[in-house]
């Protein structure tokens, strides 16, 4: 059985033809399912909690990469299979995910190419793209073995699953923001040349510098705010880990791992 949440800013007229689009679709390609309208108002633990005593196996987001990430945090400790189709605007998973616009998602929910994909979690939240640290010096204990002493006003820090959009493809990149190898990756990006501090010995650095790591706790003498995937606001400490193949996805043959 499937079920397809649609997001509250679909209630838009404007998304009405791409909807009926959509739906078309997905009744042409026979795998038309129950539509659940989501508001501020409803509760999605208690929906998904409904839908999957009734039998439902595959819940598919229909909206953006907040809408995605709003559910992955509901449906991370359910057995269902998660499918997305991206409409609007922020939708940089779904390119990650190999996964076109609109209508043209749909066949790949029919295909149903299953993959099960790393999360992160940052305290008792996941998040499925990274965590920014946009300000303010920073400690990074990498699992009790080495810390990395940050100067923010030199440095940007990601805490990633998936590859960044902002970062071009090349060698530094190649090997690494796979979210299906069971880590994560620390981009520090240098504004100009810098050192990074590490335990016992100090390293300067002149352009990003990836370390992947299963686990690690962002301390700061101040509190600060860190942000998981665009969104959700912690503020430190926090403490940031791996989940392995937490969730199965549907995704695309262009997807960019």
């Amino acid at each position: 059985m499937y079920l397809y949440l649609y997001d509250h800013f679909l209630n838009n007229p404007k998304f009405s033809n791409k909807l009926a689009r959509i739906e078309t679709r997905l009744t042409d390609l026979g795998i038309g399912g129950k539509i659940s309208r989501l508001s501020p108002l409803k509760n999605l633990k208690e929906l998904v909690d409904d839908e999957v005593r009734a039998g439902v196996k595959t819940i598919t987001v229909v909206g953006n990469d907040k809408t995605l990430v709003d559910v992955i945090n509901v449906i991370a400790n359910y057995k269902v299979i998660l499918g997305y189709i991206p409409i609007g605007e922020n939708t940089q998973a779904a390119k990650t995910l190999g996964l076109p616009a609109e209508d043209k998602a749909c066949d790949i929910i029919s295909a149903r190419k299953i993959e099960k994909i790393d999360l992160g979690k940052i305290n008792d939240n996941y998040f499925l793209g990274n965590i920014k640290i946009p300000q303010g010096p920073v400690t990074l204990e990498c699992e009790g073995k080495y810390q990395i002493d940050v100067a923010q006003t030199k440095c940007q820090v990601n805490l990633c699953n998936l590859k960044p959009a902002f970062l071009t493809t090349g060698s530094l990149s190649s090997s690494y923001f796979n979210p299906q190898d069971g880590l994560l990756e620390a981009l520090v990006q240098v504004a100009q040349p810098t050192k990074i501090f590490f335990s016992t010995f100090s390293k300067k650095i002149n352009r990003n510098s990836i370390f992947p790591f299963k686990k690690i706790a962002i301390k700061s003498k101040k509190s600060i705010p860190v942000v998981a995937d665009d969104q959700r606001v912690l503020k430190t400490p926090v403490n940031v880990e791996i989940a392995p193949k937490k969730i199965k996805m549907i995704v695309g043959k262009e997807r960019m791992f």
